[in-house]
Formats: C-alpha cells, sequence, structure tokens
C-alpha cells in the first residue's frame, strides 16, 4: 500500500478533462449552480483518478463538476488519487424511494427486453447480490422482493447490465423522493420500512476495474450507484472562484491556485485526521 502523503494532491486542471461515469442528478446540479453562484466559493474538490491522454475519470463529485460545466468554468480544482491503490474501495448505493406505491415498477419492469422478473426469498437477497446473480432487486410496497434474471444467460455482461440499470433507474428518476441508502445485512430487509409507501431498488457492486473500462468509452452508469471510499479525502477546501472567470490567462489562473495551496501549507492548515468521523449537515 502507499505510504501516507502529508497532503493530498490537488490540481486545477481543463473541465473538459474530467471524464464522468456515472450521469448526475440534474436537479442536484441546479441547487449547486444557485449555491456557487451566490457563494462564488468550492468546499470540497472532487476527485479523480488520471486516466491515459491527459483525462480524469471523476470518482465523486459529479453534481459539482457539472455545476463547472453549466457555469462555464474553464477550469476546476481536483483532488487526484491513486486507483490501483488497494486501500480506494468502490462501493455501492442502493435506492429506497419515497411514496413509492405510486409506481407501478414491478409492471415496468417486467417489459424491460431481455429480462425474467421472478419472486426472491429475503434469505436469498445478500448472496444474489454479492455474486451478481441479478442485474438488480426490486423490493415492493408490501415487502416481496423480485430480481431482475438475465432471461437466457446466467452471465451478466458488463455493457448489457448498465442498459438494464438504465432501464430500471429511468423508471422512477425524477418521479418519487429517492434516498441513497447503504445496508449491511440484506437479510433483514423487510425492517427498513416505515410504511408501505416505500419502495426500495438493490444493486450489485461494480469493480474498479469495470468502471474505468467503461469510463475509457464513455459508457455512463445511472446516478447515485457508486460510493468511493477515498482514505486522505480532501474537504473544505473553500476555495473563492472568482479567478477562474476574472483572470483571463490560464497559466495565472494555476499560479494563483498553486499560491491559494501553498498559503494554506506554510500556514499549517492541512491536517490528516487519521480517526473515523461523522459530518453533520453536510
Amino acid at each position: 500500500m502507499p505510504a501516507a502523503r502529508a497532503a493530498p494532491i490537488l490540481r486545477l486542471v481543463p473541465t473538459a478533462s474530467v471524464q464522468f461515469h456515472e450521469h448526475p442528478e440534474h436537479a442536484r446540479t441546479l441547487r449547486l449552480v444557485e449555491r456557487l453562484r451566490d457563494e462564488h466559493v468550492l468546499r470540497h474538490p472532487p476527485i479523480v483518478a488520471e486516466m491515459a491522454g491527459g483525462r480524469y475519470m471523476l470518482l465523486d463529485g459529479a453534481n459539482r463538476t457539472s455545476a463547472f460545466v453549466e457555469m462555464d468554468y474553464p477550469e476546476i480544482p481536483v483532488q487526484v488519487i491513486d486507483y490501483s491503490d488497494p486501500a480506494v474501495q468502490l462501493k455501492g448505493w442502493h435506492h429506497l424511494l419515497l411514496e413509492g406505491r405510486k409506481l407501478d415498477l414491478k409492471r415496468v419492469y417486467t417489459e424491460i427486453p431481455a429480462v425474467a422478473m421472478q419472486r426472491v426469498a429475503h434469505e436469498r437477497v445478500g448472496a444474489l447480490l454479492e455474486l451478481r446473480g441479478v442485474y438488480a432487486l426490486l423490493v415492493d410496497p408490501d415487502g416481496t422482493c423480485w430480481g431482475l434474471f438475465p432471461e437466457d444467460s446466467a452471465h451478466l455482461a458488463l455493457r448489457p447490465w448498465v442498459r438494464v440499470l438504465e432501464s430500471v433507474v429511468s423508471a422512477y428518476e425524477g418521479r418519487t423522493e429517492l434516498e441513497r441508502i447503504k445496508m449491511a445485512d440484506h437479510d433483514s430487509l423487510p425492517h427498513v420500512f416505515d410504511s408501505v409507501e416505500h419502495q426500495l431498488c438493490l444493486f450489485p457492486v461494480f469493480s474498479k476495474i469495470e468502471l474505468l473500462d467503461l469510463a475509457r468509452d464513455g459508457t455512463l452508469i445511472p446516478t447515485g450507484l457508486s460510493r468511493h471510499i477515498v482514505p486522505g479525502r480532501a474537504l473544505s477546501l473553500n476555495l473563492p472562484l472568482g479567478f477562474l472567470t476574472e483572470v483571463s490567462d490560464a497559466q495565472e489562473r494555476s499560479a494563483f491556485f498553486v499560491r491559494f495551496l501553498e498559503r494554506l501549507e506554510v500556514e499549517g492548515r492541512i491536517r490528516l485526521y487519521e480517526e473515523a468521523v461523522f459530518i453533520l449537515n453536510e
């Protein structure tokens, strides 16, 4: 494992060089655009990994990066990490759908091409997700689990899987309130429901190699599925963004950013906290 660094690697890179791996959430992006226009400060830099050809795969911060694109900022401050570091882990989110009964997802999902929908016992859920035996799982308002299985094969090929996930998520995205959740024990699924109005979509997790493969050819996965665990994540950069529009020369903008980071270092304002923390009101 690479040795711990005294400071994170922060760079000012062309906004166009950042390659998305999942679709951003349009509503969240618009809210963030309004906040950036009001505050003119970037709190937390997006996290990226270097790719070939001067490109960077975006690991965290899709809505922040989308806001920079929306606002025509020529560069974006990012934290660059080593994606080969085993300490950098790719996890996943599940989607809890509030007021879910108004969506007839079971009917919609039975119409997805090349997908067979079958009822699944609760005790099988964990193994199916862990071993990637299903494209996704739906828990309906009555607490019944339904698996979306490949119709003609036991193998879930990567790109067909992404196409199925697009159909799964698009059936509810923007149509109901969505909460991203993580669950440690899938066998206790019925206990996550506070009312019968909820539905839940559960997803297997991609591998880091698969995510890189998709990003190289510009294939995006649906929004809100990937979750990266990054040791040494840089938070509270609080960078004033005026220089990105007020300074016309790219080299001068880069020099401004370097001076900003040097000042933080000289003033002892870059600190590594090794203990796990809870962040409230984030």
